[in-house]
């Protein structure tokens, strides 16, 4: 459960429904059914070291059919508590040396959501993915996550100036060879 939580951004109540049906481990993708997005479906795709561990906790659980839960009770199949989550997560925490303050479910999810803004993800990716409804929402992460987009800056500059823009020169102050247009400016111009 933690990992998915940390590598996926849901929300509890959506891991809470989560259903075999709804996970693709030769693709790769978690389905998100009944999500606040507007669609009320979003996929993510789901990285193979969480891959790997949802098919061990497929050959581990006996709750196995595709509307069964992903997470759930390991005895009733029922749905997976917070009561049980809690302390379990409590004494994760206890064991990392944590004393600050944290909410099991909706913290992991703050966490997923800006590590995928400062890994570079773009602003609408994180925004699907979180199933955000309002790119308001996903730019308290972006910010947090002090996202720069420099590919994005790169992209634009190649986009509006043409050429490569693989390493510019961080010293404006040193002559530069560049070739003069028609109008007489340099690229540095």
């Amino acid at each position: 459960m933690f990992l998915t939580l940390v590598l996926t951004g849901l929300r509890a109540s959506e891991l809470r429904r989560l259903r075999w049906r709804d996970v693709s481990l030769v693709e790769k993708v978690l389905r998100v059914v009944d999500s606040k997005s507007e669609s009320g479906i979003r996929s993510i795709a789901i990285p193979s070291s969480l891959a790997e561990e949802l098919n061990r906790h497929y050959q581990r659980t006996v709750f196995k059919g595709d509307g069964e839960l992903v997470f759930c009770h390991p005895k009733r199949g029922t749905v997976y508590s917070k009561e049980i989550w809690t302390p379990l997560f409590a004494a994760a925490l206890k064991a990392a040396g944590t004393k600050d303050p944290v909410r099991p479910f909706h913290d992991l999810r703050h966490t997923a959501i800006t590590l995928d803004a400062a890994s570079g993800a773009s602003g609408p990716a994180v925004m699907t993915k979180a199933g955000h409804s309002s790119f308001a929402t996903t730019q308290t992460y972006l910010h947090l996550a002090g996202t720069v987009f420099r590919e994005e800056a790169e992209r634009m500059e190649r986009m509006a100036l043409g050429g490569s823009s693989a390493e510019p020169s961080t010293d404006l102050s040193k002559p530069q060879d560049t070739e003069q247009d028609a109008a007489g400016l340099t690229a540095r111009e």
